[in-house]
């Protein structure tokens, strides 16, 4: 082969080359583009997601919400019953894959009955990254955030059991007077917000276990249970007291006051009947 054609040939494999190398160029540019786009959008989805999250946990924060009816069919699965201010009912799942019946969490994955459950009823912080995540990014809960979830509930739920037998008449059960001590902690069984709120009268089963609820958290209790009411710590059937008894109630309530400022307090509501009685 001449001299002159391998000069040509030499030519032609350098602008091969150069084809080449530019085209993996530009490859590899199309390619950082797309991420950076993918990136970009990903960002904006996260952050219209927050927003959606925010707005969610701020009706929330606002809102009164009850829990009237709650089970554990398994170990890792947690489905209640949520009452609202404007008397709608919605069935919450927390599970590996969680759930609301209202249209909003089929839309957004995320609700302001989702969020009362995390928030008050397990006590769950809802800024963790990791529950974050877990609700507006991957739509599922792992064992590891289950666990977290639920190893609160035995302190603020109360324990499921059976309604004892029905009672029909106040006869069957002794009147006590006695009202159990209140923590400032203490929380509401039905709407879990904390018993000691200013405003809020409470209303105590006096004719069994002795604890306290918001009055107006057992008035709606009452409307949804009608007939068949029951007390929601002890399960036994409720019985309102007579006007003659909630005299001698509103007196000795009154009695109430803090031992501890915003620490403990004290609720003596002891009734000795008179000699004789």
């Amino acid at each position: 082969m001449s001299s002159e054609a391998r000069l040509q040939n030499s030519a032609i494999h350098e602008n091969i080359d150069q084809l080449s190398s530019s085209s993996d160029d530009k490859q590899e540019a199309l390619s950082s583009c797309s991420q950076h786009q993918d990136s970009i959008k990903k960002d904006i989805l996260s952050n219209d997601r927050k927003i959606i999250f925010d707005k969610a946990l701020g009706k929330m924060l606002i809102r009164s919400f009850y829990l009237i009816q709650h089970e554990f069919p398994s170990s890792d699965r947690f489905e209640g019953l949520i009452y609202t201010y404007n008397r709608h009912r919605y069935k919450i799942i927390i599970s590996y894959e969680s759930s609301c019946s209202c249209k909003t969490f089929r839309k957004n994955n995320v609700c302001k009955h989702f969020l009362f459950v995390l928030k008050r009823i397990f006590n769950v912080d809802i800024h963790s990254l990791d529950i974050r995540l877990a609700i507006i990014e991957h739509h599922q809960f792992t064992d590891a955030d289950l666990e977290y979830i639920f190893q609160g509930q035995v302190r603020r739920l109360c324990s499921v059991a059976s309604p004892l037998l029905q009672l029909d008449t106040k006869e069957n059960l002794v009147l006590s007077f006695k009202r159990q001590s209140i923590d400032f902690e203490d929380v509401c069984p039905i709407c879990f917000e904390r018993l000691i709120i200013k405003d809020k009268k409470l209303i105590t089963c006096f004719y069994s276990c002795g604890k306290s609820l918001h009055k107006n958290c057992m008035n709606n209790w009452k409307h949804i249970k009608g007939k068949a009411t029951n007390c929601p710590y002890c399960q036994v059937h409720w019985i309102d007291p007579s006007a003659a008894q909630k005299t001698v109630l509103d007196y000795y309530a009154k009695r109430a006051h803090p031992i501890e400022k915003r620490e403990k307090y004290f609720l003596c509501c002891l009734y000795t009947p008179p000699d004789g009685s």
